[in-house]
């Protein structure tokens, strides 16, 4: 029980990024002066000029330590460019209220650990909205405006997100069940987690980050997990899911132009029709994937060391 409880604070401040109060939201330094957003658990830090800097890693601790200012200087600028906007804490009544209203917009607004069980809120703006721990069990969301939402470990059994647009949101490890993504747009967002077998057919996720982020996971592998979900007609064109576990899904005339599925885990998946041109397929397992009529073989990359023997290609 005392080891579930060090693993859960320890996740907990690696996902609020309340592990300490560092520059700039506790976010890699020398990544960000590589025009790159990597929050981190700050557990590799420094000092400069009274002021503390989180690093990804011992390495990148080191490149700081080379040139410390002007690092600092490049990675001021770009988070000044590209860091969340800030968001104004409220109670769950003030929530409500806006909820109750025509006009309701919790956009800008951190609802982290509300209750919204069950709630209609397809009327509802919540532009770079915090959903940090929410509950959303059941809520209806569909066709909402979410661009940029932040909801990690949001509970969303049973939620229907269908037709959302969730385009740049990240939804790190929440809670899914029946979880309806159908013709969500998912453009550029990040999400990993649990989701069995969620429905997304028809949803744009063109350049989502759904792949696992080794440099950015201290507490340990957590990826895209989706067995048997339905992708069918899916725009994956440009996205990352390496390493993802898609056993058993529906990927039939879905969009994989350009996308990075090393290591994916394609096991007994239905890609009939798919386009997969361009597509890094090193390493991934193919055992007993259907790959009937699949557009682009050719083009693949790593194709001829995938794993497990198709069928149909």
């Amino acid at each position: 029980m005392k080891s579930l409880y060090i693993f859960t604070a320890m996740t907990f401040a690696l996902l609020t990024g309340v592990a300490s109060a560092a520059e700039f939201g506790n976010h890699c330094t020398v990544s960000l002066a590589n025009d790159s957003m990597m929050p981190t658990d700050c557990s590799v830090k420094t000092e400069f000029e009274g002021k503390e800097y989180c690093f990804g890693n011992e390495a990148a601790k080191s490149t700081f330590m080379k040139n410390p200012q002007a690092t600092i200087m490049k990675a001021q600028a770009f988070y000044a460019k590209n860091a969340e906007p800030e968001r104004q804490k409220i109670s769950q009544e003030q929530a409500m209220e806006q909820v109750k209203s025509a006009k309701c917009d919790l956009s800008n607004k951190d609802l982290g650990y509300l209750m919204f069980d069950k709630m209609d809120l397809r009327h509802c703006k919540m532009v770079n909205t915090s959903f940090f721990g929410a509950y959303l069990r059941g809520a209806d969301l569909s066709g909402a405006n979410m661009q940029g939402a932040y909801l990690n470990l949001a509970r969303l059994e049973d939620a229907n997100l269908s037709g959302a647009n969730l385009a740049d949101a990240t939804i790190f490890q929440a809670i899914f069940d029946k979880t309806n993504f159908k013709g969500a747009n998912l453009s550029n967002a990040r999400m990993i987690g649990t989701l069995g077998n969620v429905d997304m057919s028809g949803a744009n996720i063109a350049k989502g980050r759904f792949g696992l982020d080794i440099g950015n996971q201290p507490m340990g592998a957590m990826r895209f997990d989706a067995i048997g979900g339905n992708f069918a007609n899916v725009n994956f064109e440009g996205a990352d899911i390496n390493r993802s576990n898609f056993k058993f899904a529906d990927f039939r005339n879905a969009n994989l132009r350009n996308t990075d599925l090393f290591r994916a885990d394609l096991s007994k998946a239905d890609l009939t029709g798919a386009d997969i041109t361009g597509a890094n397929m090193k390493e991934a397992v193919l055992d007993g994937t259907i790959m009937t009529n699949v557009k682009g073989i050719e083009a693949t990359k790593g194709y001829d060391i995938s794993k497990g023997k198709c069928v149909g290609c």
